[in-house]
């Protein structure tokens, strides 16, 4: 994975020659290795004894592309060839494994005004693979919002493929719009199933949508051969669709966004498609679409083959949170009380995991309506209960209480306490608050925050063992409500609402982030530490000058991978991005070293 910021580069770590005997094994043809979600490998070579000798074999250096501003890629690597995105337009880069030289590069310059308004520039997640044992491609989705079939041995477009090697892919949504400036993209890559590819569209990023009317983010299959359209999910449902009734007072008709900007995951043995359906415009309300907005922030199974809906279930009910799954599901083969399941598991933002039976869709245990406590925003109808699951239990903080607060000092206590007087402190599902608040409070103050909890790093899942792993960010954010007419139409907009902290401390207790490990068998957690060390602008606070706080971790949100022996963890993208490489993430994790040591858990 690569996760750096301003100098991206993809760095290859090796030990030995010996340790590439697994060729085929070490093969990472998808997104997350395989379309299961797993980003899990089997490969037991690199252990406790050997990780301290890799060494950088080669580098990679994105300054030979256009702009690089973020890249979020997981190369993929087949047949001894990683393949890869990079720069702002999302060119396409070949690179031999064993030494970085580039085999080829691909890179559509679009039409000036068509890219200056795409809402999603940048690389992105990366590329999906296809072959039919004959031809191989690759396809990305370009920044443009457009699909492109590319040659993988020769990195020439595909002109069979659509027009030209592409597709327009806003052309395909169903709805009038312009091809310039229409707010749709897509950020992760496509997924690939024999001869379909599936697409998942994302938005303009923000708290503050310039309006309440947006272009609906629906879920778009294409012929892998020929670029034609095969189907196309409605994940706002049209008239006398199911779900229709849940969108009140025709907000169906205008309401955008509930796209699947994660990627997503398939049962091969079914063609079951797995999608985590985003929130509905706007993030942080909802007045102008009252109801439970089927199928925003929701799991939803569909036909790969045809797009018919299997089954759903919306986790997150009227999402005024900016809680939509962030991560693709995992599909997990467990054992609950002697029955073999085969599950699905959905990491969230809001620090749960769900899990239910992969081909029912019945959770596999217990999700309570609970009742939830209600807005006092003119306008807003919040839903009177939410969905929460009795197990996994959460792996990161939920709400924000005074015992929350720092307390590394009396003194610090005492100041953290009166700085959160300015602010509502929260449970899971208190509602966003107006940052003018009748009883002069400005916003309320939730953890998760809108990016987590749980984000679009993932998790990883030892079949093996039946242990997920899940790095998480304990980062409180305010949500707070105001007008802003000049740039939009909405009511209210979320953003400009600040989170209080004491002597330049943060005001919730560490750790700052945390890895999970959950037992999926039994719904329960195995650990918990830190993900990394304490930053050094809190280690070298005065305000903790001779006070021993131990390990924090970092203030980013950690991506984990499991191995048969080992458990790799980056320290959070917020402070230091350490090394990567095709098929593992060698990084910081647990308390004592760079890795989790597994190798015990296995017999």
């Amino acid at each position: 994975m690569i996760s750096l910021r301003n100098s991206i580069r993809v760095l290859l770590l090796v030990a030995p020659a010996a340790l590439f005997a697994q060729s085929q094994a070490g093969e990472w043809p998808n997104y997350h290795r395989d379309l299961a979600g797993t980003r899990y490998s089997p490969l037991d070579q690199i252990t406790r004894d050997n990780v301290a000798k890799l060494s950088i074999a080669w580098t990679w250096k994105s300054d030979t592309t256009d702009l690089e501003i973020k890249n979020e890629n997981t190369p993929l690597m087949v047949g001894g060839v990683l393949y890869f995105t990079s720069g702002n337009h999302r060119a396409v880069i070949a690179a031999d494994a064993a030494t970085g030289a580039e085999k080829w590069r691909w890179r559509w310059d679009d039409t000036p005004a068509r890219f200056a308004r795409a809402p999603r520039k940048g690389a992105g997640r990366g590329v999906a693979y296809w072959t039919d044992g004959r031809d191989a491609r690759i396809f990305v989705v370009l920044p443009s919002f457009q699909l492109a079939a590319i040659d993988a041995k020769t990195g020439k477009a595909v002109e069979s493929f659509g027009k030209n090697g592409l597709v327009d892919l806003k052309a395909n949504i169903g709805v009038p719009m312009s091809l310039d400036s229409a707010d749709i993209g897509s950020s992760s890559p496509p997924l690939v199933f024999e001869n379909v590819v599936v697409i998942g569209p994302a938005h303009q990023e923000g708290t503050r949508p310039s309006s309440f009317k947006n272009v609906p983010g629906r879920v778009l299959a294409f012929d892998a051969k020929t670029g034609a359209l095969k189907w196309r999910f409605n994940t706002i449902p049209a008239k006398g669709e199911f779900g229709a009734e849940t969108w009140l007072d025709g907000s169906a008709d205008f309401t955008g966004n509930t796209g699947v900007w994660a990627p997503m995951s398939l049962d091969t043995k079914r063609g079951y498609l797995y999608m985590p359906v985003e929130d509905a415009t706007g993030d942080y309300y909802g007045g102008h679409r009252p109801g439970d907005n089927l199928f925003s922030s929701s799991l939803v199974c569909v036909d790969v083959r045809t797009g018919k809906r299997i089954w759903h279930y919306q986790l997150v009910h009227h999402d005024i949170w900016d809680r939509d799954p962030p991560t693709a599901p995992i599909l997990a083969d467990i054992t609950v009380d002697g029955r073999r399941i085969e599950a699905v598991a959905q990491i969230t933002k809001q620090s749960f995991v769900y899990v239910f039976d992969r081909v029912t869709g019945k959770p596999v245990w217990p999700i309570v309506e609970r009742a939830v406590p209600q807005t006092d925003v003119p306008g807003e109808r919040t839903s009177p209960t939410q969905p929460y699951p009795t197990k996994p239990p959460p792996f990161d903080v939920q709400g924000v209480s005074i015992n929350d607060l720092i307390d590394f000092t009396p003194a610090l206590r005492v100041k953290a306490v009166e700085a959160v007087k300015s602010v509502r402190l929260s449970e899971l599902f208190s509602p966003p608050s107006l940052l003018n608040a009748p009883d002069g409070t400005s916003g309320t103050l939730m953890a998760p925050g809108s990016v987590g909890g749980a984000n679009w790093e993932h998790g990883s899942f030892d079949p093996e063992t039946g242990t997920l792993y899940v790095g998480s960010f304990t980062s409180p954010a305010n949500f707070g409500l105001s007008r802003d007419s000049l740039r939009s139409d909405m009511r209210y907009v979320g953003g400009g609402g600040r989170v209080p902290s004491v002597d330049r401390l943060p005001i919730i207790k560490p750790p700052y982030n945390r890895i999970t490990a959950i037992d999926l068998n039994k719904g329960e957690q195995l650990w918990m530490v830190p993900g990394g060390d304490t930053p050094d602008d809190i280690k070298n606070n005065p305000s903790l000058a001779g006070i021993d706080i131990g390990r924090t971790g970092s203030r980013g949100r950690p991506a984990v991978m499991a191995t048969k022996t080992l458990l790799f963890a980056t320290e959070g993208w917020a402070r230091k991005p350490y090394c990567t490489c095709s098929t593992k993430r060698l990084v910081r994790s647990s308390p004592t070293s760079r890795y989790q040591d597994l190798s015990a858990v296995h017999r």
